[in-house]
């Protein structure tokens, strides 16, 4: 049944529709962008734990010891991650 009138509305409808996804799409992308660009999340409970609590100047200094021993290659990784977690507990 053609209505007289009625095509347009029916256009401005459609085109509505069409816009309104296309700015649906546009969030969608830009969250996504947004969300690349944060700084990685810290994936070791030893640097979780370093954030989380304020260090003194002691720990401080062990930490960046061990920093040194592991990029000097005296001690492995995982050596490594052990010591640090070891220093954040306070043991």
């Amino acid at each position: 049944m053609n209505v007289p009138g009625l095509e347009g509305y029916n256009w401005a409808v459609w085109l509505i529709g069409v816009l309104v996804f296309a700015v649906v799409i546009g969030v969608f992308i830009a969250a996504i962008v947004r969300a690349g660009k944060r700084p990685p999340q810290l994936h070791s409970a030893a640097e979780r734990l370093q954030r989380e609590a304020g260090q003194g100047t002691d720990v401080q200094a062990k930490l960046r010891e061990l920093d040194l021993r592991r990029q000097g290659g005296q001690i492995s990784e995982t050596d490594y991650e052990a010591m640090r977690a070891a220093v954040l507990a306070g043991k």
